[in-house]
């Protein structure tokens, strides 16, 4: 018994041991595998950073977990990063790594994964990775050698927090998932199967055009679906879907007809009220929803019936009804009620034009105020024929009455008698006759505040309508202390708001202070609060992005602008905006105690690579304060930090911007000249260091009269011409470039003064000046100075020199030689008189 015991015992530790060792034998196999098969099946940038193999995770299978695994797209989609996931685990039957039938996939699991679909405005997309199947058009046996070794025999599949992005800039659809968890379980490996589906998202937001029809609704469904894999068609059986606080069941099927889905599907909501229906909007589902007390009838249905492929759509209908309904926060004095909505969007399937949008009414009262709003839509995709009225008075003060506003203040008046109606095709061929445009929309008195904001202050604004444009009367806004008074003429603001046409425009802009920085801390506060919440793989930037369907015309005048460490007075001029490009025409301003006038532009054409180029006449601006508040400066020419005076002159550069909106230094090329007529030099360590090398110590304080700086900008360093400058009696010739590195490589010639004697006339000291701009260094070259020398005097004159510097008869005798005791002797003197130059 107890040998039998103990032979157990050891038959149990070898296999610990072997399913302990099997996994180390095995792993380099499989990420060979994986690698392999990735890159043969993908046209994209795949890796991961570790795979780990377990037999006992999953016992008796193996799982297979990759970490940190990323896909990036390639060409166009280079840059984006299709999926990154924390950790992807599949099991694995451990015996199919023996045979030579594949390898049985039967369960995945997916982690922390941020996934970002886009579709380019051309179409492509960056998930369409995979390679081209060569091998379904070769008629040969090697079409089963070649066909992958996976097989997936999927039971079950699992997504645990998981983001994603859907882009597509094609059909102008935007969706954003947050938090989404799912769980698919079922024999996806025979031809059909129940499979059981669970998933929630705690956050979905989805845009069309750039209006929002869902908002961070809370989203889950659990169902049992009848899969039937072999034909492809999907039957719902028992299921259950909510959205925020609206719960229903969906009733019918889905049949995968590549590329066509065919489908009979109907909404089932026998138990959603008002108080349901109006979970649909977040603010009110987001704040003490349980609370909220309702009455009145609603109804919500909707259906949809036939094929789904491109501009083909089935058969829906969706309709909602609420009649003479209202709500009402228990702790607030009064609610709003009155509310009738009736809205119908369907189309009696095919192509997608067919499709009507009707609202009549949208209707209710607030604090005694009737409101109302009609809207009919038909032919939306090719010739929008639209209808809109809106009609009623909306007193903002009364708001905290009937919503808890929280810390927020908010007043005002919004008076709107608005009517529309028309073709988009009359405003486009500009039949404005056929055009039914009319009415205001009034703001008065708006007052709001908010915690962590600046109070913004509307006194009065007034939007009119006519057939060819929207007027925006003068109206002025206060932003904390910033304020702006604009007046405008919008044309073409129907085909803007329809389908996104080109919006024209004119706009006179004044402003007696504006504070660009208050805009950009509160825009960067809110991108890192996004930036937190988000897992977008593209990282979200302070770009300001140029709407390519604007044409404005804008004439600014504005009394003091700030930008980061920078301040604007009297800034003028005209802007241009078109076509995803801001044109500045004669841009003048008072700055860094001089004047600047700027005729260039700022595009951001290509979005993922903004680009300024921009022409500067300045006028005498300061040496210091252009340090102070340039980073450019501070990085290509910090010598300004110690130079005291001003400057004048042109500067053209052409660069791309960053993340911040400031130049990316090393693709910045420009030119320019510059000068100054009363430059100091104290304090300028290299100045310093020339003058300690000459000996003349008087020379750290020499001021600098009518100086002219010629330069040129190019991969990353500064390159000036040669420049001279007058040092008392000594002219100083330097040229050379000064890097991002803060790195200086310059060469100099001093002109010798007549108090030097009979020597100055025949050298200069050749000087390189290295190091960095905090740690110059300066030498003299006397060897080239003594050459100089040399070569500056005739060969009939040799002899005489060689006596003047105290050579003997025999040495002057022979030409050649006495070159080489001419040069030595010159360094002598040359050395001799640097000591003795005080």
């Amino acid at each position: 018994m107890k040998k039998g015991l103990k032979i157990a015992a050891i038959i149990v530790g070898v296999i610990i041991i072997l399913m302990l060792l099997l996994p180390f034998a095995f792993q380099g196999k499989i990420a060979g595998i994986v690698k392999t098969e990735g890159n043969k099946m993908l046209n994209a940038q795949f890796d991961f950073k570790k795979l780990n193999i377990s037999l006992f995770r999953n016992f008796p299978q193996a799982s297979v977990t990759l970490e940190d695994f990323w896909l990036k797209g390639a060409g166009e989609f280079a840059n984006d990063t299709l999926v990154q996931a924390g950790e992807v685990t599949a099991t694995i039957n451990l015996f199919s790594l023996f045979g030579d039938s594949g390898y049985d996939i039967s369960k995945v699991f997916i982690e922390d994964t941020r996934l970002h679909a886009i579709v380019l405005p051309d179409g492509r997309a960056n998930w369409d990775i995979m390679k081209p199947d060569t091998a379904a058009t070769q008629e040969t046996p090697a079409t089963e050698e070649e066909a992958s070794p996976f097989k997936i025999k999927l039971q079950r599949f699992v997504i645990k927090n998981m983001n994603l992005i859907y882009d597509d800039q094609q059909g102008k659809m935007y969706a954003d998932i947050r938090d989404f968890n799912a769980l698919c379980a079922g024999d996806l490996g025979s031809d059909r199967t129940t499979l059981k589906l669970e998933a929630e998202t705690k956050s979905l937001t989805y845009k069309m055009n750039g209006i929002p029809f869902i908002a961070n609704a809370n989203i889950s469904a659990k169902m049992d679906v009848d899969a039937d894999l072999a034909n492809n068609k999907y039957t719902l059986k028992d299921n259950v879907i909510r959205l925020n606080a609206i719960q229903a069941g969906i009733d019918g099927w889905v049949e995968l007809k590549d590329p066509a889905i065919d489908m009979d599907l109907k909404l089932n909501t026998n138990d959603v009220g008002f108080k349901e229906i109006l979970s649909l909007i977040p603010a009110i589902y987001a704040t003490e929803f349980s609370s909220l007390k309702t009455d009145g009838t609603a109804t919500l249905t909707a259906s949809a019936k036939g094929m789904l492929q491109g501009d083909t759509v089935p058969a829906f209908n969706i309709d909602m009804q609420v009649k003479n309904a209202m709500f009402r926060y228990p702790a607030l004095p009064a609610g709003v009620d009155q509310i009738n909505v009736s809205a119908n969007v369907q189309n009696p399937g095919g192509n997608i034009d067919l499709t009507t949008i009707k609202i009549n009414p949208f209707s209710f009262r607030l604090a005694g105020n009737p409101f109302s709003l009609i809207a009919d839509v038909k032919t939306p995709v090719s010739d929008p024929d639209f209808k809109a009225e809106a009609k009623g008075v909306l007193d903002l003060g009364m708001i905290k009455q009937v919503y808890p506003l929280g810390d927020m203040e908010l007043n005002g008046t919004i008076n709107a008698d608005m009517q529309m109606a028309g073709r988009l095709s009359y405003i486009e061929k500009e039949q404005y006759d056929n055009m039914k445009a009319s009415g205001t929309i009034g703001l008065t008195n708006m007052k709001l505040k908010m915690q962590d904001m600046p109070d913004v202050d509307i006194k009065k604004s007034l939007f009119t309508f006519t057939p060819k444009y929207l007027q925006l009367s003068e109206t002025t806004v206060n932003i904390g202390k910033n304020d702006i008074t604009a007046d405008s003429r919008f044309e073409n603001y129907i085909g803007y708001l329809l389908k996104g046409t080109t919006l024209k425009g004119t706009l006179n802009i004044h402003s007696n202070y504006f504070n660009l920085n208050d805009f950009m801390t509160a825009s960067a506060d809110s991108t890192a609060t996004a930036d937190a919440a988000t897992t977008d793989s593209t990282t979200v930037t302070g770009i300001v992005e140029v709407p390519k369907n604007i044409d404005f015309q804008m004439d600014a005048n504005l009394k003091q602008v700030l930008f980061d460490k920078m301040t604007f007075n009297n800034m003028n001029g005209k802007l241009v905006v078109k076509d995803g490009k801001v044109d500045m025409k004669n841009l003048s301003m008072s700055t860094m105690g001089g004047n600047v006038v700027m005729n260039g532009y700022y595009s951001t054409a290509n979005a993922k690579k903004p680009e300024m180029k921009a022409g500067f006449k300045l006028t005498n601006l300061s040496f210091s304060q252009a340090y102070k508040e340039l980073d450019m400066v501070q990085q290509l020419a910090p010598i300004f930090e110690s130079l005291k005076g001003n400057f004048s002159g042109s500067i053209n550069v052409l660069t791309d911007l960053d993340a911040t909106m400031s130049p990316v230094l090393d693709t910045m090329q420009g030119d320019g000249s510059l000068s100054t007529r009363d430059l100091s030099l104290s304090g300028v360590k290299a100045i310093d260091q020339i003058a300690d090398a000459i000996k003349q110590p008087s020379l750290k304080e020499m001021k600098v009269k009518d100086m002219t700086l010629d330069f040129t900008i190019k991969d990353g360093r500064v390159e000036t011409q040669p420049f001279d400058i007058k040092m008392g009696d000594y002219n100083l010739n330097l040229s050379g470039s000064t890097g991002l590195d803060q790195t200086i490589d310059y060469t100099g010639k001093i002109k010798l003064p007549a108090s030097a004697g009979n020597i100055s006339k025949m050298m200069t000291l050749d000087l390189k000046i290295g190091g960095s701009f905090t740690s110059p260094k300066v030498s003299v070259d006397t060897k080239s100075m003594a050459n100089q020398a040399v070569e500056a005097v005739a060969n009939e004159a040799i002899s005489k020199l060689g006596e003047k510097l105290g050579l003997d008869s025999a040495t002057t005798a022979n030409k050649d030689s006495i070159k080489q005791k001419v040069t030595e002797k010159a360094a002598e003197k040359a050395l001799e008189l640097l000591k003795k130059i005080k």
